[in-house]
């Protein structure tokens, strides 16, 4: 993936490594998503005291998210997680560290309705491009330096639609990938308040 993966420094954060088989044709999307094609993807942790900061966009209009995006060439995973919470957020951040990683592999499923395993292949042994993608999106615990939330109309680069950043009081129920988020979460309260 041409970047130090955080798991070979950190021994404390926590990891979810999830494989997913789906059809040619949204394997096809995936496969030119900006953070597959990158390979890398971050979120920011962002706290201001107790609170926490959140997007909600059009791709999850129903759940909050963390901000963050792709990793862009030549550029680090602390820089790119400031940039992407700038972009999506206008608050001003200083990555602290790692606090999870959550890896996702994706499989193009056969012509016959089974994933390549089905096949007789062992998706960590297929290495053909063509039918597997994959990326590790690194979450990153951060001290917000400016947290003035900018204005809807300044939310998110042109080609990605947010529809609102806030902060919040907690890490709410409605929330884009629950269980990994809340451990996630949880870590970087531990180590925010270490």
């Amino acid at each position: 993936m041409g970047r130090t993966d955080p798991r070979e420094r950190f021994d404390d954060l926590v990891v979810r490594r999830e494989r997913h088989a789906v059809d040619a044709e949204r394997f096809d999307e995936l496969r030119e998503a900006e953070v597959f094609r990158s390979g890398w993807g971050v979120a920011g942790v962002v706290f201001e005291g107790e609170r926490l900061l959140a997007i909600r966009n059009e791709a999850y209009p129903t759940e909050w998210t963390l901000p963050g995006g792709a990793v862009e060439s030549g550029e680090s995973l602390a820089d790119a997680v400031a940039r992407e919470v700038r972009e999506e957020t206008g608050v001003e951040v200083e990555p602290l560290r790692p606090v999870g990683v959550d890896e996702s592999v994706v499989v193009c499923e056969d012509a016959t309705g089974g994933d390549e395993t089905d096949a007789g292949h062992s998706s960590d042994d297929d290495t053909s491009g063509d039918r597997r993608v994959e990326m590790a999106f690194v979450h990153f615990l951060c001290r917000a330096t400016d947290p003035a939330v900018a204005d809807g109309g300044d939310l998110g680069d042109p080609d990605e639609t947010i529809t609102e950043a806030a902060w919040l009081g907690s890490l709410p129920d409605d929330v884009f990938n629950p269980e990994h988020t809340r451990d996630v979460y949880e870590r970087a309260r531990e180590f925010r308040d270490r």
